[in-house]
């Protein structure tokens, strides 16, 4: 009787066990109440989930400026000389382009740089062209008139002839030569030869045009010479001076006849000489031809090369640039 009492009870018990567990099964489908079993004792595995790991930020480049850098910038904030803001451009002849523009992290800024670098450069030179163009035709307009030319003048005009290889025309063919390159094609053209300022032929010989010459004792010899080839880039004292044997170059050479025809033209009809127009006669001065032309004119719209054409130079003086990359203004 005791063991069937017992086993009586069992059944009960287990019944009531599943009779329990169908009833929470019931309830949780039809509630979405979670009753699924919870662990009750250590022994029982509990998963937890790791939190996640924040992300990590990503952080720019260090902004990199060496201190000859930083003293031109500063020295330019300094008076005011910022483009394409300024009307008048001060008379800042910088003597070579300073350490670390390669290294500037913005392109912009190097940019910047660089044209603030070579305006004034390009506008003295223009302005020594144009005192040459006036004493030119002061001399002219006294032999029509009869007036008598002193033999200092007549040896200046003879020395004019041989370095911009005049043989006949007098000093109407020089006049021919002798005239401005647009600002904006000079400073199109030293950008493109000279890596915005950060090649080595500019950053060892102040060489921003790339211009050849003969001896390796009067350059710097090109990494990629053919063997055979004997021609160095021709390095120069100052930025200055490489921008006035560039001037020299264009307003003599045989391969630049045509800018020179171009820019007779265009003022003989009373035209604008531009950077553009001139641009287009340039086919010869790279191996690349047109392309190079392409790429002149793309540094010009890009860069809004052409609005600095019509610059002036300011009346007042401004303080000399820092020392170390100053030039003589001769």
């Amino acid at each position: 009787m005791m063991n069937s009492a017992k086993t009586g009870l069992y059944r009960k018990i287990a019944l009531a066990s599943i009779f329990g567990a169908v009833s929470l099964l019931y309830i949780g489908i039809f509630t979405g109440i979670d009753i699924s079993p919870q662990p009750t004792s250590p022994d029982e595995e509990t998963v937890v989930e790791a939190p996640k790991a924040a992300p990590v930020k990503k952080t720019k480049p260090a902004y990199r400026r060496g201190p000859e850098v930083i003293a031109l910038n500063q020295y330019f904030k300094s008076i005011g000389y910022l483009l394409p803001t300024l009307t008048e451009v001060p008379r800042v002849y910088i003597k070579r382009v300073p350490k670390g523009l390669g290294e500037l992290a913005s392109v912009k800024e190097r940019k910047q740089l660089f044209l603030r670098i070579m305006l004034p450069l390009a506008m003295r030179v223009n302005e020594e062209i144009n005192a040459r163009r006036d004493r030119l035709m002061a001399i002219q307009a006294k032999g029509i008139s009869g007036i008598p030319v002193s033999a200092k003048d007549q040896q200046w005009v003879s020395q004019l002839m041989k370095r911009y290889r005049v043989t006949d025309g007098g000093i109407t063919a020089l006049l021919e030569r002798i005239d401005v390159i647009p600002t904006s094609l000079m400073m199109a053209q030293s950008a493109e030869e000279s890596g915005w300022g950060t090649s080595r032929f500019v950053r060892k010989g102040n060489a921003l045009f790339g211009q050849w010459a003969w001896g390796d004792a009067e350059g710097i010899i090109p990494k990629d010479r053919e063997d055979g080839k004997t021609h160095v880039i021709k390095a120069f004292p100052s930025l200055m001076d490489s921008v006035r044997a560039y001037a020299r170059n264009i307003n003599s050479h045989p391969a630049y006849q045509a800018l020179r025809e171009e820019r007779a033209r265009l003022r003989a009809e009373g035209q604008r000489v531009t950077g553009w127009d001139l641009a287009s006669t340039l086919t010869k001065y790279s191996e690349r031809g047109e392309e190079y032309v392409e790429s002149l004119h793309a540094i010009m719209r890009v860069n809004d090369l052409t609005d600095l054409d019509g610059l002036q130079f300011a009346a007042e003086d401004v303080p000399p640039p820092p020392k170390v990359l100053a030039s003589r203004d001769d």
